[in-house]
Order: structure tokens, then sequence, then C-alpha cells
């Protein structure tokens, strides 16, 4: 069996990682914006080696706190919906109002702390179609 130059192995490893990262990067959007009351959502991925990171910001729409809530619940339940998310990758830790005046995040629906993706799909029992 021939093996790569490590160089080669490298790039391809880099390669895929960046795969990952922009799947990521445009999957996590793409389900938060598909909620009403989702104003912005941004992410930053990070795939390497068999790990990485996730975060996420997202901006929503809300006069109240239960409406901040809601808006969440909604977005959560997006995320769980979306076949384009990996259960590993991790759900953002508060969800904003533009003038940052309600900060909500996943415990005020029945999580510790923020959830990976998998979690979510527990929690709501939610296959991804």
């Amino acid at each position: 069996m021939r093996l790569l130059p490590p160089v080669v192995a490298a790039a391809l490893m880099l390669s895929v990682s960046a795969c990952g990262a922009a799947k990521c990067e445009k999957a996590f959007p793409a389900a938060a914006m598909s909620v009403p009351g989702v104003v912005s959502a941004e992410w930053d991925c990070s795939e390497q080696f068999g790990g990485g990171w996730q975060r996420g910001d997202v901006v929503i729409e809300a006069t109240t706190e239960d409406e901040a809530i809601a808006v969440m619940d909604a977005a959560l339940r997006a995320f769980a919906a979306s076949p384009d998310l990996e259960d590993r990758w991790a759900t953002p830790q508060k969800y904003v109002t533009e003038d940052g005046s309600i900060i909500v995040g996943a415990n005020d629906v029945g999580f510790n702390g923020a959830p990976n993706v998998g979690e979510v799909r527990e929690h709501y029992g939610i296959t991804p179609g």
C-alpha cells in the first residue's frame, strides 16, 4: 500500500475540513432565516481533524421575553428539522433582539445550556427530512 506524502495528506485534510465548515456556515443561517422573527443569522465554523466548533449570532425581533422565547424555540425546531445540520454541531448560546434589550437562551425552553443539534432533535422528537 502506498501512503500519501505528509504535505498531500495534510492538504486533503484541510480541504475536507474547509468543506465541513463551509457547509455549517451556510446551513445554520439558512435554517435560522426560515423562521419568522429572525432578523439576521451569521455563523463562524471550524472543522479540524475530527473536532471543531460552531459559533452563531442570531438577532431576533421581539418586544417581550415570551415573544423572544417563541422565536428561539422556532429556530431550534428549524435546526432540528434541517437535514443539512450535523447532530454534533452546537446551536447558539443566546438569541438577542436588535437593541440588545432581550437575551434568551435554550435553557428558557428546558435545555441545560446550549444544546447540539442532536440534543435538539431528541428533545423535540424531530427527525430531519
